[in-house]
């Protein structure tokens, strides 16, 4: 990939003759099986992949370089032929960055030992390197420690080029072609290569390559990847326009604009599938529907050249790159008519004209429930005429383009049967999804009840909840079950509020028993209704589909939930439920938002430790303001000072600043890390018992005197500020849990004895690396296992606040033997993502073990 040089500008980088200019120890090369093999997972973006003269460069500052930098970098112009600004700003940005030390003398020395003697016999057989994996520079040497933290390797960084040919599975002897295929970069000979391969062997970095079993596997990237959904729709496209070609009809067509790989379009094929049916179907006596459910840019320019009407639906995620393709359309041929509708295409009257402003390209703008509208907008307009939009007049629920500025219509009444609406699902319009395992969204019910401020789903279907009959749902989720979805999303506001839903997990679950389908089902659960939460749990636990209870609580604090309007359950309930799933062994979540109005640093705080309380795992969303919610109506912005525009994240309101929102976001992730992930979930309830300070105050105080002194807390600061994208270990989980104790002795005043010992052995043996093996069993002093029961009895018997003062000491139990397993293949599978893949996917860390959360 070429380089991009307009962030770095011209400036030189010069130093005074007699400085050494150091690599800080600590810093990361790590080797990966994904993207590019070598890689900075402490820098930004583009400046992560390790390129030839990146690498050179980071071993010059490694060993200490000394001199002018400008003379480096011409060093580097000459051997490597790189652009001059990029390698000053490269240099620039680790300087920013805080990795670059200039003095007279060698920094000290931070992690220590000797390496062990690993050297083994590599074999015939195809080996790849345990991946992600890091090594951590110090004095001119890439070191490599084990998951508790011992030296087994230095390397130089020619021998870390070398391993890099292992990224992908191969033999010594193919391994050893790559090398040679690298030109200037080969300076091992072929036996010092193979002796190489048998020390990484050796430390069980280089193993026989590992298959995780399908059944633990998620299809969508590979689909993505392979695009075999495209070329499945383009078989499917070209089959319909030679069959309408035959036809000798002159149509006008009407296509689906879609993007989105992974997941059959739900909304774009309802719009279609009411408007095929529509009075009789007589919408196809003008309308070539075509089914071109999937797309890019260069298949539309193509498609647009003719007339048609190219509709669009619109989310957060989706409405960026929707205007950009209407762009195109319009451009191709200005007799397109583009139709946007969906969660963020504007309703609110300015906001709405002020769209069509920003946005020439968008002829009609859709309001509400779309399929009605969209039928009789197609049955109205005059596209083939002289009349076009203006044949629209004033079908309701839409705003669209007239002379000297826009015509909004009145509103719509919603759909009052849903059973009108036909099945996109069983007319066959999402058969190339379901033949490559993409995910499926299905309706059992529309509306929703509330009226909460942050949110367009109450405030657009405000209204007894409308149901699709249980035969269709049922036949969806059959369809879904036999294509193989592998997500089938069920996409009620509250879904476990009505009891026939009890009925429906039911059925999901005979058809993962029936087809192995589907794997995993992403629900939004009831908001004040949990009466039927752990049944379904337990139907989806008992077959193995991925899911887990979830409660959205939004907040505790009363200022903010008056402010947006949300009454929840009394907190008992959510203690009562709480105790309930961890008996029975289930997971629990939380929905929490971060930034809501009327909220504060310091509610946040406590949103979180009452969830902490629970014991039960958070997601801590940040508040978007959402284009159509009631937080985005003019006298209500007003009113509690929001500072966003449709579609942003929420920075700054009236109860806080954009000051105390970044805290709160820093608090966010390292409450995601710590607590959710389980960095130091084991030793906060330890600190908590002996010093009485709060899980989330402690986890608060490590972020913030890691982050004000990163010299004595290198692995601490580090792992706060990139795990979140790379998500695994910092080097070694045993150098980070090292200095943990240290932190713990020289801040918190803790004694170092058996206790301390033993907790943290429990939060070293709970943290995924890819190269352990399992089961693991450790010894402890004393029985954390019998203490964390007696902890959490204690909390739900009445002392969630004040259960230190109620619990005997870690110190008084005897010891016992712990074993840890990993049956769902986290070290393999999940180290290495970002976080919100993992998050997204529904996945955590959890090993298992008696002590550990609910997995789903």
């Amino acid at each position: 990939m070429a380089e991009s040089f307009s962030d770095y500008g011209e400036m030189s980088v010069h130093n005074m003759q007699d400085q050494i200019t150091y690599l800080k120890p600590g810093f990361f090369v790590t080797l990966s099986s994904a993207g590019h093999p070598l890689a900075f997972t402490q820098l930004p973006g583009n400046l992560r992949k390790g390129v030839p003269w990146r690498l050179s460069l980071i071993d010059s500052l490694n060993e200490g370089y000394q001199g002018d930098l400008e003379t480096l970098v011409q060093t580097l112009v000459k051997q490597f032929g790189a652009k001059p600004p990029a390698i000053r700003g490269f240099i620039r940005s680790m300087r920013a960055a805080g990795h670059l030390e200039e003095s007279g003398s060698a920094p000290k020395i931070v992690f220590g030992g000797e390496p062990g003697n690993c050297k083994e016999n590599p074999g015939e057989g195809e080996l790849a390197l345990v991946t992600p994996l890091s090594m951590v520079t110090q004095s001119g040497r890439y070191l490599y420690f084990d998951h508790d933290g011992a030296l087994l390797l230095e390397l130089t960084m020619t021998e870390v080029i070398a391993a890099a040919t292992f990224s992908q599975p191969k033999t010594v002897s193919q391994a050893w072609q790559v090398y040679v295929g690298q030109g200037e970069a080969i300076q091992l000979q072929e036996a010092e290569f193979e002796m190489l391969a048998g020390r990484l062997v050796g430390a069980g970095l280089l193993t026989a390559p590992y298959k995780v079993e399908d059944s633990l596997e998620s299809p969508l990237i590979d689909i993505v990847a392979k695009g075999e959904v495209q070329a499945l729709v383009d078989l499917r496209v070209a089959a319909h326009d030679e069959k309408m070609l035959n036809s000798g009809k002159n149509l006008v067509q009407v296509v689906p604009v879609n993007t989105e790989k992974g997941m059959a379009p739900a909304s774009l094929g309802l719009l279609t599938a009411y408007a095929m049916e529509y009075d009789g179907g007589r919408l196809n006596e003008r309308y070539d529907f075509v089914p071109m459910f999937l797309t890019d840019r260069e298949r539309l320019v193509d498609r647009a050249s003719t007339p048609g009407v190219y509709f669009f639906s619109n989310y957060l995620w989706t409405v960026e790159v929707n205007l950009e393709l209407a762009a195109v359309v319009k451009a191709v041929n200005p007799a397109n008519i583009t139709v946007h509708g969906g969660p963020s295409t504007p309703s609110y009257e300015r906001d709405c004209e002020q769209f069509f402003i920003d946005n020439p390209q968008v002829d009609i703008a859709v309001r509400g429930e779309g399929e009605l509208t969209f039928a009789e907008l197609l049955d109205h307009l005059d596209i083939l005429g002289d009349s076009g939009l203006q044949a629209l007049g004033d079908t309701p629920g839409m705003t669209y383009r007239v002379p000297g500025g826009v015509h909004r219509t009145p509103d719509r009444e919603r759909i009052p049967d849903l059973n009108s609406i036909p099945s996109p699902y069983l007319m066959g319009l999402f058969d190339e999804f379901g033949s490559v395992r993409a995910g499926a969204v299905i309706e059992t019910n529309r509306g929703c009840p509330y009226g909460c401020t942050f949110c367009d789903w109450g405030s657009a279907t405000l209204s007894k909840v409308r149901r699709f009959d249980l035969d269709r749902v049922f036949s969806e989720l059959e369809w879904s079950a036999r294509h193989q979805i592998q997500d089938a999303s069920i996409a009620d506001a509250n879904f476990g509020m009505l009891p026939r839903d009890v009925d429906i997990a039911k059925k999901i679950a005979d058809l993962r028993r029936e087809y192995d389908f589907p794997r995993s089902v992403p629900i939004n659960y009831a908001k004040n209704q949990v009466r039927y939460l752990r049944e379904i749990i337990e139907i989806f636990s008992a077959v193995n589909i991925l899911t887990e209870g979830l409660v959205s609580l939004q907040s505790m604090d009363e200022t903010t939930l008056k402010v947006i309007d949300r009454s929840n359950i009394k907190l008992e309930k959510y203690h009562e439920i709480s105790t309930e799933f961890r008996r029975a062994n289930l997971p629990l979540a939380a929905d929490i938002m971060m930034g809501l109005p009327g909220s504060t640093r310091q509610s946040f705080s406590n949103d979180l430790q009452q969830c902490a309380d629970l014991d039960i795992k958070v997601r801590a969303n940040r508040t978007t303001l959402l284009p159509n919610s009631p937080m985005n109506e003019p006298g209500y912005r007003q009113k509690y000072g929001i500072v966003a525009k449709p579609g942003e994240i929420l920075m700054e309101a009236a109860s806080y600043t954009r000051e105390d929102w970044e805290e709160m976001d820093h608090l966010r992730n390292a409450y995601y890390l710590f607590d959710g992930y389980g960095l130091l979930r084991y030793v906060a309830r330890f600190v908590r018992s002996e010093t009485g300070l709060g899980e989330v105050a402690f986890y608060d105080r490590v972020r913030r005197e890691a982050l004000a002194d990163e010299d004595t807390w290198p692995v601490i600061a580090t792992t706060l500020k990139t795990l979140q994208g790379y998500m695994a270990p910092p080097g070694s989980w045993g150098l980070f849990i090292d200095e943990i104790r240290q932190f713990l002795i020289m801040k918190m005043g803790m004694e170092d004895n058996s206790s301390l010992r033993t907790v943290l052995a429990v939060q070293l043996a709970h943290l995924p690396s890819p190269a352990r093996e399992f089961p693991v069993r450790i010894e402890l002093e004393h029985d954390y296992v019998t203490w964390q029961d007696v902890v959490l009895r204690t909390r739900e018997e009445g002392h969630r606040e004040d259960w230190q003062d109620h619990t005997p000491k870690l110190s008084e139990f005897g010891p016992v033997a712990l074993t840890i397993d990993d049956p769902n293949s986290v070290c393999r599978r999940d180290v290495g993502k970002h976080m919100y893949v993992l998050g997204v996917n529904l996945h955590s860390w959890e090993l298992e073990s008696p002590v550990a959360r609910p997995r789903m």
